[in-house]
């Protein structure tokens, strides 16, 4: 691809606030937005089964919406801003860390793996968190990454997920079974700036899948939302359909919206 179509991000959907693990507020991060050209943003804080200190709870859920609200009535002239959540995987069984209330209440469903997340049940911590501890000291057999990438599929089917958040990252799986799955289900495949460990070869078979892909910060800290240059350098040494990358000049349509 050359490095002149990688021009023209529009969104970055995937951001953190003081509300959960960030050091920044909502408007911070929506003004570093606007001052980087972008047109859309979310705010994507952890969902409600983190650590208390890291989870979102209903009363921080409530008053971060009201900023919202009046950040969209300050800027919207300037910037789309989303509300959503970066859910975790709880359960070997697809389960994930938020209520059908809760689900219904986003504007965009971010979802993916923390090994610091409270799971389902004991079985499901031995089953998948032991393991993903583990990866720092040995890489999981094969029956495990099947394992793994079972429980995500059955969450893209279960859930309207949006947008997989660093998949691969900590929790191992097969991302080309992942991608298959997420083309099939209309759900994003992230390329994380904070979180980013494709290589080349394994991008090229993503590609061969139906799935999309969205670039994203993951930002904690206001100044690194819209920061996408490594991933740009990575994106401009493959040949691809632009498309491809929806927030590469184009902007993603939720399930939600």
């Amino acid at each position: 691809m050359e490095n002149n179509i990688l021009t023209g991000f529009t969104g970055d959907y995937h951001t953190h606030t003081y509300m959960s693990d960030g050091s920044s507020s909502a408007e911070q991060n929506v003004l570093e937005a606007i001052s980087k050209g972008l047109k859309e943003i979310a705010i994507t804080d952890h969902g409600f089964g983190n650590p208390k200190r890291f989870a979102m709870t209903e009363e921080k859920f409530d008053e971060q919406r009201k900023q919202l609200e009046i950040l969209r009535a300050e800027h919207g002239d300037k910037i789309t801003i989303y509300h959503g959540i970066e859910a975790d995987l709880i359960g070997e069984d697809g389960t994930i860390d938020l209520s059908e209330k809760q689900m219904a209440e986003l504007d965009v469903l971010l979802m993916g793996f923390h090994s610091f997340a409270k799971p389902k049940s004991f079985r499901d911590w031995r089953r998948i968190y032991w393991n993903a501890y583990l990866r720092a000291i040995k890489y999981p057999p094969k029956s495990v990454i099947a394992r793994n990438t079972k429980a995500l599929i059955c969450a893209i089917k279960r859930y309207p997920i949006d947008i997989l958040a660093h998949p691969g990252h900590l929790f191992k799986v097969d991302c080309v079974e992942v991608a298959k799955a997420a083309g099939d289900y209309g759900v994003l495949m992230e390329l994380n700036a904070k979180h980013f460990n494709y290589s080349h070869e394994l991008f090229e078979k993503m590609l061969t899948t139906s799935a999309n892909f969205v670039v994203n910060s993951d930002a904690h800290f206001y100044k690194l939302v819209g920061g996408f240059s490594q991933i740009e350098q990575f994106l401009s040494q493959h040949s691809f359909d632009p498309s491809r990358i929806v927030n590469l000049g184009g902007r993603p349509a939720f399930k939600k919206k």
